[in-house]
C-alpha cells in the first residue's frame, strides 16, 4: 500500500540516489543533476513528501515557497514508473498547495515529463532557454490551483 509521508533529515540520501538512478536522467540529461545532493537543509527550506511502497521509497516532490511557487523536483523511482504514484504524488501536491492557499504552481519541466503535467492540468506558458549547464530548452508551465 502507497503511502504518502513528509520527508525526514534521514531521507535525503535516499533522495538523491533515486534521483540520480532516474533514467530519465541519462545521457544527454545527466548534467542537470552533476554534482547534486539533496541536503537536510533543503528538506527544511521546501515542502518535501516522499511516497512509500513496501517500506521504500519510490518516488518524491518538493515545493518552494517562493513568491512564485515552484514545482522544485518530482521524481518517481525507475521499478515504480507507470503504477500511478507520479499522480498520486502531483495530487498530493496539489492538495498541499490548496492547503497553504497557493493559487498556482510553476513548472520548469524535464522535456520527457510535459506530457504528464499537462495530463495533469498544467498548461505551457513559455520557455526556459538553455544555460552552461542546461544545454537544452525546457517548457515552462503554470497549474492553477
Amino acid at each position: 500500500m502507497l503511502k504518502i509521508r513528509p520527508a525526514k533529515h534521514g531521507d535525503a540520501k535516499a533522495l538523491t540516489q533515486l534521483m540520480h538512478q532516474s533514467s530519465a536522467y541519462e545521457g544527454n540529461y545527466a548534467s542537470i543533476l552533476d554534482g547534486y545532493a539533496i541536503t537536510p537543509a533543503q528538506l527544511d527550506a521546501e515542502v518535501f513528501y516522499v511516497a512509500v511502497l513496501q517500506d521504500a521509497i519510490a518516488g518524491f516532490y518538493s515545493l518552494t515557497l517562493t513568491d512564485e511557487p515552484e514545482l522544485d523536483l518530482m521524481f518517481v523511482a525507475d521499478h515504480a514508473q507507470g503504477t500511478g504514484i507520479g499522480a498520486k504524488l502531483f495530487q498530493h501536491m496539489v492538495a498541499e498547495a490548496k492547503r497553504r492557499g497557493i493559487p498556482s504552481i510553476k513548472i520548469v519541466s524535464h522535456p520527457p515529463s510535459v506530457g504528464f503535467y499537462q495530463r495533469m492540468g498544467a498548461t505551457i506558458v513559455g520557455t526556459k532557454l538553455p544555460t552552461m549547464k542546461v544545454t537544452w530548452a525546457r517548457p515552462i508551465l503554470n497549474l492553477a490551483i
